[in-house]
């Protein structure tokens, strides 16, 4: 019969190839060997260098005998965070998303407007940039650290006309214009350029710089500028309205439909059955046909061929070209001498004065009934005292806008009746059918008159020679 051996229990640490894990295996006596004592299970840890994640109760877990031959984990370590990269938010549509027709709360889509453009204002945030973290480092079962990689650092997109703050955190515009990425650069641009036409496959414009648009304006489309605009081709029936200037190097054409109006002058080729109105002057090249006109200064068509037939012509200074009406005696009519901004601005003001004085005589009438019935205002209710003190209040604001719609009446109706300078050259014929009105006073025209100049003289129009 074999010996049997009387063998002490043994231990045996083993960690992991990454040093994350630590684990003890307990082996059982023979015969009679002693077990593995804790203290002695402890003393191995430590010899072994495991010192750091230790999992508590696990070494006693691990000399249990059902646990014996078995490795039972007694230490975790943890790996490093590695640090977020740098994010940047961009506050504005980029403009893969914007290009898209929009839609209605019916679900109404709208093939004009498409967002081409989008408009910031300078000091405008443009990108927000959250800086990269560092991460957090890790550590091993053996108590040293695993360094942790930092977030991979990024800059804010910095292109043509934007400015970073200090500490980099945000990206604004310089200037007001159109926003887009160029190249990965966030740019801001104070001239926007069209290469073709204005149409469906643009959307309607609008934008705060200045607009080059190197085709036409097609029908139905509308355009909106805060600057000048500069049109290579035609304005055919369509809106287009800019606080500057508008250039239109071929012509406006269309019908009631098409209306061009600029804060500043208008140039254009010839205009034919179209809305036109500019703050200052209107020059045309070749002829103005058909249409409703309105300068705050002068009409001027001065081509060899330049015409005006048909429509209504307003101008505060001057009206000039080389032929007014036609042989067929189209009728034509010229206004000088009022600024046609005036004009329509009395007529609102004169509504509105009328209007406002209706309503000032209601609250008179109901002041005057309370006041003749005698009853103190501690008598009223809360409700009625309110109603009462908004009539009084209303009373005394109404009586001030009356005073300065009447200050603003009068000086319109003097600026009316004291027309001077103002004058329409016919350079070559004035045809019958054209009717002449300069200030108040009109003269119609029943028989050719070459080469003239009309004005106001002793309140009526007088025919001059054109110096």
């Amino acid at each position: 019969m074999a010996e049997v051996k009387n063998v002490d229990g043994k231990a045996k640490v083993s960690v992991d190839s990454n040093r994350l894990a630590a684990y003890l295996t307990v082996l059982p006596p023979e015969g009679e060997g002693s077990p593995v004592t804790l203290e002695s299970a402890r003393e191995l840890v430590k010899s072994n260098g495991v010192v750091y994640g230790l999992i508590e109760g696990s070494i006693a877990e691990a000399l249990k005998e059902n646990n014996w031959e078995q490795k039972i984990l007694i230490a975790q370590g943890h790996e490093p965070v590695n640090g977020q990269p740098g994010v940047l938010e961009y506050k504005f549509p980029p403009p893969r998303e914007r290009l898209t027709p929009k839609k209605d709360e019916q679900g109404n889509v709208d093939y004009r407007d498409l967002g081409l453009i989008y408009n910031v204002q300078k000091g405008q945030p443009l990108v927000v940039r959250t800086p990269p973290t560092q991460g957090q480092e890790g550590r091993d079962v053996y108590g040293n650290i695993i360094p942790a990689k930092p977030g991979k650092e990024i800059q804010l997109p910095k292109g043509k006309n934007t400015v970073p703050d200090n500490e980099g955190i945000n990206l604004y515009s310089a200037i007001d214009g159109n926003v887009t990425i160029k190249s990965g650069k966030v740019t801001v641009d104070s001239v926007f350029e069209i290469k073709g036409d204005v149409d469906y496959s643009t959307g309607n414009i609008q934008f705060n710089g200045d607009l080059i648009i190197r085709g036409m304006v097609t029908a139905g489309f509308k355009v909106v500028v805060e600057g000048d605009i500069e049109i290579k081709g035609l304005i055919e029936n369509a809106e287009v309205i800019a606080n500057g200037n508008i250039l239109v190097q071929g012509g406006i054409t269309g019908s009631d439909k098409c209306f061009v109006k600029a804060g500043e002058n208008i140039q254009a080729r010839f205009i034919v059955n179209s809305r036109v109105e500019a703050g200052k002057d209107i020059y045309v090249k070749e002829a103005v046909m058909q249409s409703q006109l309105r300068a705050g200064r002068s009409l001027k068509v001065n081509d060899k061929k330049a015409t005006i037939v048909g429509g209504n012509i307003q101008a505060f200074k001057e009206v000039e070209s080389k032929v007014i009406g036609s042989q067929l005696a189209t009728q034509t009519v010229i206004e000088v001498g009022i600024n046609p901004m005036y004009r329509d601005e009395y007529q609102v003001l004169m509504k509105e004065y009328d209007n406002k004085k209706k309503e000032l005589a209601k609250i008179a009438q109901n002041v005057a009934k309370f006041q003749q019935s005698g009853r103190p205002v501690e008598s009223l209710d809360d409700n009625r005292k309110m109603i009462l003190i908004k009539q009084l209040d209303d009373f005394k604001s109404y009586r001030k806008e009356l005073e300065e719609m009447e200050t603003r009446i009068i000086f319109l109706e003097e600026t009316f009746r004291s027309v001077t300078g103002a004058r329409v050259k016919a350079v070559e014929m004035v045809y019958p059918g054209v009717k002449i009105v300069i200030g108040q006073s009109i003269y119609v025209v029943n028989d050719p008159i070459k080469s003239s100049a009309f004005v106001l003289e002793e309140g009526s129009v007088r025919i001059g020679p054109l110096s």
